[in-house]
């Protein structure tokens, strides 16, 4: 996962599975290989630090969220 990339929160026990958000930025390691992310979720309008272990890269978001970032 790189800065820019479109992800989805897709652990079932976090607060904001099923959303979408942006990689604004990495802040350091959870556990080891575990990267804390910083990403903006626009349905709330702020950001967020999640666990890289927790998010996935969401290649259909495009076409959903494309107005959002452009």
């Amino acid at each position: 996962m790189d800065l820019g990339d479109l992800v989805l929160v897709n652990h079932p026990r976090h607060p904001l599975c099923g959303c979408v958000g942006k990689i604004i930025g990495k802040r350091g390691e959870r556990a080891p290989g575990d990267l804390w992310m910083l990403v903006y979720i626009p349905s709330r309008m702020r950001s967020y630090l999640i666990p890289e272990s927790l998010l996935m890269v969401d290649e259909k978001s495009d076409s959903r969220a494309g107005s959002v970032y452009q």
